[in-house]
């Protein structure tokens, strides 16, 4: 390990250590409420799995960012190009997968793309963070709830809800670098037995030139973007115990990108929208309740460049109906089914005639056993059968038992399997592999979570180990299957509240990973793969509340050395990219019911670092503007 990242983790743990303030305000949070990790409500203290939870303060102290931006400051995920051109597109890379591993929830719903070069993962681009209530992120292998995709982990983006009083209005206006404007306005509310929530934003920005030139002097054209986002979401209270929530999302985004690493292209353009609709219905039981879901998604991607011009159509069926129920104080059942259809129509992917649909469908029965609060033992057992059409019969687990020793410790295990089949894209396009077996992964994980000085210090300690077998990855223009792939890590978390207003939130990861497969003369080649995936990132957050109307708050990432590929054809070569840091900070003012902000990201303007290789990065940019409630 480098003296930097040495310096780096000392320094979070050291910060941890030292909050001894006599206090008594804490930061515990095992008594709160989530639902991802096991589908219906319970406290922290009653899972062993590890989830956290960005709150509607933090969601609320980043309008003027992004989704992608909030997500790249969580501990072991990496937002491939956070800081590049905001049309670029986002890559989600969890505990050192990429997004193909990660399942991606709206509501507890899949918002799935058809269309993803990279995995079913929605596009983070079509998520405008304004009508985001919280983010709840779960780490690790979680395919018996939540179905193939789920091998690095999910994250469950909860949406804005109706108010308490019948009409509030909200919304916000921004200002940033690069002409960039973003206004958002909403209203929701709550008479009788309905409340509602009805929200549009819009964003432009001339952006910078997405490929960059090394010259300074090829005059390479800025790549503009902008974007639209409604969400539209009701709920009836048909009945004392029946509630329905039908709900309609949609975005869309224009923009303009190059040729590639270091290659300008005027005449390159995209088009793309989102639709996400369905219903959500649940039915309280004396001792439980029953859940219904049903979606209906839709992506088009309509490209035009120097190539000529392409059209896809991806479309995601999603229905579910499972129930959860308590069978005793300390003994709790889930059981459920879920159906999943996808199909895939591509103009660009089939040389042979003009269109042409493609399709894949699974049902997947599933079912845990959750025993909770056995003088502090807790434990859950899963299993899912996986139906699927065209990769057979597949049968996945989860194994998860946990203790809390005095509210104050708690050590936590898991052990479960996944498995994923191959994506239509990745199947069918003209980069596609027929032959592409299906993917079957087993993880491990292990750790503590502790509570000290008065419940002022909240650390968790989490190792995991991942195991993927017959591993598909895109190399040189083709998808292919690996032998293996075999990924590793840490995690460290703290969260120190020494005196009431201040808080000190850091982190430090480590993932690394390597994949074998059979080389030219026949025998087993093992090398280091994580293109674009640090083996070391970590963050120090500090927030301090000045007065009841001012906040201030800053954060220094550091991002570590790693690999990338740079393509050019006929076959991609390995570069090195070196680290680097990046220091933000923000500040908010309270006026009656409005807050008055900015935020300044990249403030040491450092523009000598890749982050994509051949991509321009941003430099020192900033957002100021108003949000207001009433």
């Amino acid at each position: 390990m480098k003296k930097t990242h040495l310096i780096l983790t000392t320094g979070i743990l050291c910060a941890g250590v030292s909050a001894k303030s006599q206090d008594s305000s804490g930061v515990s949070q095992l008594n709160t409420v989530v639902v991802t990790a096991t589908k219906f409500n319970k406290k922290q203290s009653e899972t062993g799995k590890v989830l956290s939870v960005i709150s509607a303060r933090t969601i609320e102290q980043n309008i003027g960012r992004s989704v992608a931006d909030v997500l790249n400051e969580q501990a072991g995920i990496v937002i491939g190009g956070a800081y590049s051109n905001p049309g670029k597109n986002r890559e989600v890379y969890f505990r050192g997968a990429t997004s193909q591993y990660t399942t991606i929830l709206m509501d507890g719903i899949p918002v799935a793309d058809a269309t993803g070069l990279t995995g079913n993962a929605i596009d983070l681009r079509f998520l405008p963070i304004d009508q985001v209530e919280r983010i709840e992120i779960l780490r690790g292998t979680q395919t018996t709830l939540y179905g193939a995709d789920a091998i690095a982990g999910v994250i469950n983006i909860i949406t804005k809800k109706g108010g308490i009083k019948p009409v509030n209005v909200y919304g916000d206006l921004v200002y940033g670098t690069n002409r960039s404007m973003k206004g958002s306005v909403g209203l929701r509310g709550k008479q009788d037995n309905v409340d509602y929530n009805i929200s549009f934003t819009h964003f432009t920005t001339d952006g910078i030139s997405e490929a960059n030139d090394t010259t300074g002097k090829a005059d390479y054209d800025r790549d503009g973007y902008k974007s639209n986002g409604l969400n539209a979401t009701v709920g009836i209270q048909a009945t004392e115990n029946l509630r329905i929530q039908p709900f309609l999302f949609y975005s869309d985004y224009k923009s303009r990108f190059d040729g590639g690493s270091f290659v300008d292209a005027v005449l390159n353009r995209n088009a793309s929208n989102a639709l996400h609709s369905g219903v959500r219905g649940q039915y309280d039981l004396k001792k439980g309740a029953i859940f219904g879901n049903f979606a209906y998604q839709k992506v088009t991607r309509d490209d035009e460049t120097t190539w000529g011009k392409t059209y896809t159509d991806g479309r995601a069926y999603f229905g579910e109906l499972y129930a959860h129920h308590d069978v005793t104080s300390w003994f709790q059942v889930l059981a459920g089914a879920e159906y999943r259809k996808t199909e895939l129509t591509d103009t660009a992917n089939f040389k042979d005639v003009k269109y042409r649909t493609h399709e894949q469908s699974s049902i997947s029965p599933y079912a845990s056993l959750f025993l909770k609060n056995l003088a502090g033992f807790n434990f859950e057992l899963g299993g899912r059968y996986t139906i699927h059409n065209q990769y057979g019969n597949q049968f996945t687990y989860t194994i998860n038992p946990s203790y809390v020793f005095s509210d104050k410790f708690k050590v936590f295990a898991s052990v479960a399997s996944g498995f994923k089949a191959p994506t239509l894209t990745s199947l069918y396009s003209i980069y596609g592999n027929k032959d592409l077996k299906a993917e079957h992964a087993v993880s491990y994980e292990a750790g503590v979570q502790t509570f000290l000085f008065h419940d002022k210090l909240d650390l968790r300690v989490v190792g995991f180990r991942r195991n993927i077998k017959d591993q598909i990855s895109y190399i040189n223009y083709k998808y292919i299957n690996y032998n293996k792939q075999e990924d590793k890590g840490v995690e460290v978390e703290a969260t120190i509240r020494p005196i009431d207003k201040l808080t000190i939130k850091a982190f430090y990861a480590y993932v690394d990973g390597e994949v074998t497969t059979v080389g030219g003369s026949g025998k087993d080649t093992t090398y280091s793969n994580l293109i674009r995936r640090p083996n070391h990132t970590g963050q120090i957050d500090i927030g301090y509340q000045v007065t009841d109307k001012l906040f201030v708050s800053t954060n220094i990432k550091h991002t570590g050395t790693r690999a990338d590929l740079y393509y050019k054809f006929p076959a991609a070569e390995y570069v090195a990219l070196e680290a680097y840091t990046m220091w933000n900070a923000y500040v908010e003012y309270r006026l009656g019911k409005a807050r008055v902000f900015f935020n300044a990201n990249n403030i040491t303007n450092n523009k000598k670092y890749w982050e994509i290789y051949g991509y321009s990065v941003l430099g020192f940019n900033m957002q100021s503007g108003v949000s207001f409630s009433f």
